[in-house]
């Protein structure tokens, strides 16, 4: 027959494993809700990777466009430099189309006294013809210098576009860099989060696990009381001994609390007078043993000194040494 001890033994038990049970249901369902979240992280991590992979391209993308653009201005500055060139030749040259025209026709107009040169003089047609040479050649080099200066124009009028969409680009590169940053410290966020939710859901995992393993051995132990109490024998072997050992405890802490109140009720004394006093009664230290009268010496405040015993550090002490008095 199983006593009322035995039963609330039982009763207690149960509830606990009952309460283990629903702790680790509430455990299982927090798991699963980490789990999820993890999920969802894992989620938005692959997007901010796709979104970041095609922001690399674009900026790949504008970069080389403008490698390109730079490429074709470069060449523009080579063609305005060839240009200013080709100017500055036909400057030179008209220079010297005046001056040779000037000379010309002072030669012709001053009547001075010359002296005559050896050599062939060139005919007035040689001479047309040459000068018609001259300016042929100066149509030529100011046609081309109209053609330069179109090109130039077109140029500048196509670098012009080029320009401002490069600043553009350079903007746009640097709200993309910025965006850059952003996912950057996002993802680095993210990470950190994992890492905590991954250690927080590693603590939770190993807490699990070591309430399973107690569910499972308290399953063991109650399987073990129930063989045993379907054998007619106590539940659990040491119980008896333990239910003992709790009376024994009982009993001692009522003698404890009795001599307590004992010693407390005997704190207070009884006067002859009838009054009740917490006061120590009068030492009878100083009473002679071998006198006639047995009554105590009236040494007042002054008592006679009575050295202690020696404790145990006086040998740490060395005994001092007795001079020779010399008289």
């Amino acid at each position: 027959m199983l006593t009322k001890c035995h039963k609330a033994y039982i009763y207690t038990v149960c509830t606990s494993q009952l309460h283990r049970g629903i702790q680790l249901l509430e455990h299982e369902e927090i798991l699963f809700n980490y789990y999820e979240k993890v999920n969802i992280q894992e989620a938005a991590i692959t997007k901010g990777n796709l979104t970041l992979e095609a922001l690399e391209k674009d900026m790949r993308d504008l970069e080389l466009k403008i490698n390109e653009e730079k490429r074709e201005i470069d060449l523009k500055k080579k063609d305005i430099l060839l240009k200013r060139k080709l100017e500055e030749e036909i400057t030179v040259l008209q220079i010297e189309l005046s001056e040779a025209r000037d000379k010309t026709l002072e030669g012709v107009e001053r009547k001075v006294d010359y002296k005559e040169l050896k050599g062939k003089d060139p005919s007035t047609a040689e001479l047309v013809k040459k000068i018609e040479q001259l300016e042929v050649n100066l149509a030529e080099r100011e046609r081309q210098l109209l053609e330069k200066e179109l090109l130039v124009d077109q140029v500048t009028r196509l670098s012009k576009p080029l320009s401002e969409q490069a600043e553009n680009c350079q903007e746009e590169r640097l709200s993309l860099a910025k965006k850059l940053n952003e996912l950057r410290t996002n993802i680095i966020n993210t990470n950190h989060r994992m890492m905590a939710v991954s250690a927080e859901l590693s603590m939770k995992q190993a807490a699990a696990l070591y309430l399973q393993q107690q569910i499972k051995e308290k399953e063991l132990q109650m399987d073990k009381c129930q063989r045993r109490l379907e054998q007619g024998l106590s539940p659990y072997p040491d119980i008896e001994e333990e239910w003992r050992r709790m009376l024994r405890d009982k009993k001692r802490r009522q003698r404890d609390k009795e001599e307590k109140e004992r010693l407390a009720e005997e704190e207070w004394r009884q006067l002859p007078n009838g009054e009740y006093t917490t006061a120590e009664a009068r030492p009878n230290a100083y009473i002679p043993l071998n006198a006639p009268l047995p009554l105590p010496k009236p040494y007042g405040a002054q008592a006679p000194f009575k050295p202690s015993q020696p404790g145990a550090n006086m040998r740490h002490f060395r005994k001092p040494t007795l001079k020779p008095l010399e008289i």
